[in-house]
């Protein structure tokens, strides 16, 4: 009698179809968005589709085993020594990543029921289509280039990235300062075109 109580219910693969399905349909929906508008950054694309299928495999791993507290306690493990190892993300692309993690948590979690799990699906992909809609004004893009001095304020590195660029900086992070070389390498956010002929050096 206990081990029957502790058996795990039997698996729905009809469900499970149908939520992974939902889930696919999801994840081609953010990763268009990210091509679209997001220069098709590659990587960004696979830690995107990764982390969602990855994730939506754990959790019907968990609720599908007879020893899911054992397997949670494992996954918490796991996660908790694996960094990302990548160029640093912007505030819109984090967002679409987090969008990404989201998605696969509705369609991993079999307690919630399907039309609902696709109606919080079309509510996260509504919340990322609105969020970089080109009417809210244009989404910065993102380089990374290298200048031939070094500059120790952030407000003159700014303005002289603005006046070899034309064009207006969002945000900037130093990647490396070379003292020897006395080159900066950093990655900008930025708005608008760039002037290609005054374009510093490694851009």
């Amino acid at each position: 009698m206990l081990l029957a109580l502790a058996a795990p219910p039997a698996f729905d693969y009809a469900d499970f179809g149908a939520r992974f399905v939902v889930d696919l349909v999801a994840l081609a929906v953010l990763l268009w968005a990210l091509r679209r508008r997001h220069s098709g950054r590659r990587d960004l694309m696979s830690v995107v589709a990764c982390f969602n299928i990855g994730l939506l495999v754990v959790l019907t791993a968990i609720e599908s085993a007879a020893s899911a507290t054992a397997i949670g306690f494992g996954l918490f493990a796991m996660l908790s020594i694996i960094r990302l190892r990548s160029e640093p993300f912007s505030n819109t692309e984090l967002g679409v990543f987090f969008a990404g993690l989201v998605v696969a948590l509705v369609n991993g979690v079999a307690g919630i029921p399907l039309p609902l799990a696709v109606a919080l699906n079309a509510i996260i992909l509504t919340a990322v289509a609105l969020s970089d809609h080109p009417g809210f004004g244009p989404v910065p893009k993102s380089r990374e280039i290298t200048l031939d001095c070094i500059h120790d304020d952030d407000a003159a590195l700014r303005a002289d990235l603005e006046h070899r660029l034309g064009v207006r900086v969002v945000d900037f992070t130093v990647l490396e300062n070379d003292y020897v070389r006395e080159i900066t390498r950093l990655t900008i956010r930025y708005v608008g075109s760039p002037q290609h002929a005054r374009m510093p050096i490694g851009a």
